[in-house]
């Protein structure tokens, strides 16, 4: 037997360096068949077992481990927990915009409130005295609720040429707001566009489509609201002042408010504390649920001409709001007339 495994070593050897994935006995067969010997196939088998317990190097123990999927699972199950599938039916993609209001820093609490300036029809007298104001109470923060621009030479409505000069209404917007930064020169400024002011992006869409995009020719660029430090708000987008929602007005299209009174016509729609232009008029309407919570709305008077052309017959009158917010969100609202040039 001691002289079979001397003889059979280099079989031994071939054995245990066939990498072939065929099973040890099947190598062992193969190897048998080589060699001539009177022994058995059992007992070469036997030979090659006592000569690997002394001679072949030993086998490292094979650490037991988790298969990877399993690890997957566990924390699968975790996270389906935590963050459910958002779309667990594999829907196509949506290009559904996410809307959520744009809320002021809590430090931009002493607010003036402007409204439907209409550069270039713009009221002097009235201005001055809102700007005034703003500086006599030393606001931080200046707020333009919409139609800073009237860009009645782009307008869709009829137009009487002799009043056209979209770059003359530009460059006075422009200069406006360079006095403003003036006069303010530490102040938040914001300005949210209204529906006079996407007139600009309408022109472009309908005459310019090929600039739609680019930044040189939107409305913040073509006003250096980047340069003047100017907070640019959407004009879809509403604005949080604390618990008060501030809106400019046709957000929800002209034939939603009372024609009595705007502000009664705000709260029928908002159902919450909520200030708004647009209709060029001073109202305010409060009225408690029958949980007894009170609720009130505003609608804040214009800054420009009062007796336009499309409309020299109407309601409008000259003011503007002044808007202080409380560390607990709250806020009280001072809404202002102005009549021929004075704070009433």
């Amino acid at each position: 037997h001691i002289n079979q495994m001397k003889n059979s070593v280099q079989n031994y050897r071939n054995v245990l360096n066939d990498t072939r994935d065929i099973s040890q006995n099947k190598k062992l067969e193969e190897e048998w068949h080589k060699i001539e010997t009177g022994a058995t196939l059992e007992s070469f088998k036997r030979s090659f077992l006592a000569w690997k317990k002394n001679n072949a190097p030993e086998e490292p123990v094979k650490k037991a481990r988790l298969k990877p999927t399993a690890i997957v699972n566990a924390f699968e199950d975790i996270i389906n927990e935590l963050m459910p599938e958002s779309n667990p039916l594999g829907l196509p993609d949506s290009r559904e915009n996410k809307y959520s209001p744009y809320k002021f820093p809590v430090n931009h609490n002493d607010i003036l409130f402007l409204t439907d300036i209409h550069v270039p029809y713009h009221n002097i007298p009235a201005l001055t005295a809102a700007l005034k104001y703003g500086l006599e109470n030393e606001v931080n923060t200046i707020y333009i609720n919409g139609d800073l621009i009237d860009f009645y030479a782009i307008s869709r409505f009829q137009k009487d040429p002799r009043k056209r000069d979209l770059a003359s209404e530009i460059y006075m917007a422009r200069d406006f707001l360079y006095t403003l930064r003036r006069l303010f020169p530490t102040q938040a400024i914001y300005f949210k566009a209204g529906n006079h002011d996407i007139r600009w992006d309408h022109y472009l869409i309908n005459n310019a489509s090929d600039l739609v995009g680019i930044e040189e020719f939107s409305l913040e660029s073509i006003l250096h609201l980047k340069q003047l430090n100017i907070t640019f708000i959407p004009d879809k987008q509403l604005v949080k002042m604390g618990k008060l929602i501030a809106l400019h007005g046709h957000e929800f299209g002209s034939s939603m408010f009372s024609p009595v009174n705007i502000a009664r016509g705000l709260y029928l729609r908002a159902k919450d504390n909520a200030i708004c232009g647009h209709h060029h008029q001073t109202s305010e309407h409060t009225e408690p649920n029958i949980n007894g919570r009170v609720t009130t709305c505003w609608s804040v008077a214009c800054l420009c001409e009062l007796h336009p052309d499309y409309m020299p017959i109407n309601k409008f009158t000259h003011g503007f709001a002044h808007v202080k917010v409380f560390d607990n969100e709250e806020f009280e609202v001072t809404n202002y007339r102005i009549v021929e040039g004075k704070i009433k």
